[in-house]
C-alpha cells in the first residue's frame, strides 16, 4: 500500500485531463486571442473544476514568494498570468474523453465527481449572491474545489475509489473508515497535502473545510457541498431537508421557497450536463419519495467486496449509544431498536467489522442469529447458532456471563473446543469476541464479533468496549423483561 506521501508526490497539476468541452474551447480561444479578456477565459475555465483547479494551482505556484499575493479567482489568475502567457502554458489539454470511455466505471465516477462539484459550486454563488457578497467567484471557486482530494484521487487511482464506493455500499460504513481502508489516509488528509504541495490559497482552505461552517462565507460553500452530494441520490432524504433549513435559518426565508430556489438553480445548472456526459441532479427531481436503488456488483463474487477494510472506533458515538442505552432503562425501547443500539454501538462505535446478537431459542436447546451486521451475502455467519447441548466453546460460555477474545497466542487452547461446524460458520479458529448474555440470572443468548477482514486485528482496548457494551445491553434487556 502506498503511503499518503508516495500518493502526494506522484500528483501533479500537469498530469490532470480536462473536460473535452473545455479543452476544445480553450484550443478555439487560442485561436481567436486577440482581443480577449480575462472574463472570457475565465468562463469557459469555471465550468470545469480540474481546469479550475490547474489554473489556480499554477497562478499561486508562480505569484508564491514574489508578490505575497494569494489568487482565489480564475480572473485573477488569467490578469497574473496574463493572456498569451495562460494560452502558452496551456497549450495542450489532455481530455478525460481521450484517456478512456465516457462510460467505463472509472470515467463515470470522476465524471460524477465533477458534475456534483459544478452543481455545488452553482448553489453556493447563487447563495452568496443572495447575501450581497460581492466576491461571490471566490465562494463558487471555492466550492467548486471543496473536494478536489476526491477529485484528485478518480484521476490517478480510480480503481481504488471504486472499492471505497463499494466499501461504503455494502458495508454502510462511513467514507472516511472506507477511506481509511483502502488507501490507508482519508481523502481529507490527501486533500490537505495537495494543498500545501500546490500552496493554494488559506481563503479556499477555509471554504473547503467544514469545521468552519460558523464564517458565513465558508458555510455558503460547505452547505452547498453537502446539499449537492445529498441530492446526487435523489431529492427526498432527511439529510437534505437540513440543508434547506440551514439555509433558510442563514436568510430568515421559509423553507418551502429555499427549496423552490435549489430547485430552480438545480435546473438551470442542469442545462451543462453533456459536458459531463452523466445525468445531473436535476434529473432526479421527478422521482416519487423512495429507496434509491443499490448498484449491482456485477464484476466481483459475493464477499470479496471490503475484504481489507479495518473499520475506525468512534468513541464519542460509542459513548453516545451508551447514554442513550442508558437513557432508555426504563423500558421505553423494544428490542428490535434496543439490539439496534447495541449493534451499531459494536459496529461503528467501535469498529468491529461483523457483529451478530444470537438469542436463545425457546426450548433453550440452541442459540441462533436473530441480528447479523456486517456479514457479506452468502457469509456461513449470517446463519450463526449452536447446539447448546454439545460441549463446546460457545455452550460452555452459557454456563454463567463471562467472555473470551480468542486470539493467535492463545488459539491453541481453544481449538479443541471449535469443532469444524463452528469453525467454518466463524471463518476461522481465531480472531473473534464472545459474549453470553444474561438476563434475571438465566442466559439469553450471546453477541459474536470480530474484524475478520484482511488485516485487520483485534485489540484490548476494543475487547474491553465490546464487554462494556455487552454488559449495558444485558442491562437494557433486563428491563425490558420487566414490561
Amino acid at each position: 500500500m502506498k503511503s499518503l506521501e508516495q500518493w502526494v508526490d506522484e500528483s501533479s497539476l500537469e498530469q490532470l485531463p480536462v473536460l473535452r468541452r473545455t479543452a476544445l474551447s480553450i484550443a478555439y480561444l487560442a485561436k481567436n486571442a486577440e482581443g480577449l479578456s480575462a472574463n472570457d477565459i475565465s468562463e469557459v475555465v469555471l465550468h470545469d473544476p480540474l481546469m479550475t483547479l490547474k489554473v489556480i494551482g499554477y497562478a499561486n505556484g508562480r505569484v508564491h514568494g514574489r508578490f505575497g499575493a494569494e489568487i482565489a479567482t480564475l480572473h485573477s489568475a488569467v490578469i497574473m498570468l496574463g493572456v498569451p502567457p495562460f494560452f502558452k502554458h496551456f497549450a495542450s489539454l489532455a481530455s478525460i474523453e481521450d484517456i478512456r470511455p465516457v462510460h467505463d466505471k472509472e470515467s463515470e465516477g470522476l465524471l460524477t465527481c465533477l458534475s456534483r462539484a459544478h452543481h455545488a459550486a452553482w448553489q453556493a454563488r447563487d447563495m452568496a449572491i443572495l447575501r450581497a457578497d460581492i466576491k461571490s467567484e471566490e465562494v463558487y471557486v471555492g466550492t467548486m474545489l471543496h473536494d478536489m482530494g476526491e477529485m484528485v484521487m478518480w484521476c490517478i487511482a480510480p480503481d481504488a475509489m471504486l472499492k471505497i464506493l463499494k466499501v461504503v455500499r455494502r458495508q454502510k460504513v462511513s467514507r472516511e473508515d472506507a477511506e481509511k481502508g483502502i488507501l490507508g489516509f482519508t481523502l481529507w488528509e490527501f486533500q490537505l497535502a495537495l494543498v500545501a504541495k500546490w500552496k493554494l490559497p488559506d481563503l479556499l482552505l477555509m471554504f473547503m473545510d467544514n469545521k468552519n461552517a460558523t464564517n458565513s462565507r465558508a458555510l455558503m460553500a460547505i452547505i452547498g457541498a453537502a446539499l449537492a452530494r445529498h441530492a446526487a441520490v435523489g431529492w427526498h432524504s432527511p439529510k437534505l431537508l437540513a440543508d434547506y433549513e440551514v439555509i433558510a435559518g442563514q436568510f430568515n426565508f421559509p423553507t418551502d421557497e429555499v427549496i423552490a430556489i435549489v430547485h430552480r438553480n438545480a435546473l438551470v445548472e442542469g442545462r451543462h450536463w453533456e459536458a459531463f456526459h452523466v445525468p445531473p441532479a436535476a434529473a432526479w427531481l421527478p422521482m416519487l419519495p423512495g429507496e434509491w436503488p443499490e448498484e449491482p456488483d456485477d464484476d466481483e463474487a459475493p464477499g470479496q467486496a471490503g475484504g481489507g477494510v479495518c473499520l475506525m472506533p468512534h468513541p464519542g458515538e460509542l459513548q453516545r449509544i451508551m447514554d442513550e442505552i442508558t437513557a432508555h432503562l426504563n423500558g421505553t425501547l423494544n428490542l428490535h431498536d434496543m439490539l439496534s443500539l447495541v449493534l451499531q454501538g459494536m459496529h461503528q462505535g467501535i469498529g468491529l467489522n461483523r457483529v451478530v446478537f444470537a438469542l436463545m431459542t425457546a426450548d433453550r436447546a440452541a442459540v441462533r442469529a436473530k441480528y447479523v451486521m456486517g456479514a457479506d451475502e452468502g457469509s456461513p455467519l449470517r446463519n450463526f447458532q449452536f447446539d447448546t447441548r454439545t460441549p463446546h466453546l460457545f455452550s460452555r460460555l452459557l454456563t454463567k456471563m463471562q467472555s473470551v477474545w480468542v486470539n493467535a497466542s492463545n488459539a491453541p487452547n481453544f481449538a479443541a473446543l471449535l469443532p469444524e461446524p463452528i469453525s467454518e460458520m466463524i471463518g476461522g479458529k481465531d480472531g473473534f469476541y464472545a459474549m453470553s448474555i444474561f438476563v434475571h440470572d438465566k442466559p439469553i443468548g450471546m453477541m459474536y464479533a470480530d474484524r475478520r477482514h484482511g488485516h485487520c486485528e483485534l485489540d484490548e482496548q476494543s475487547y474491553q468496549e465490546f464487554k462494556r457494551l455487552c454488559l449495558r445491553a444485558a442491562q437494557g434487556l433486563s428491563h425490558l423483561g420487566k414490561r
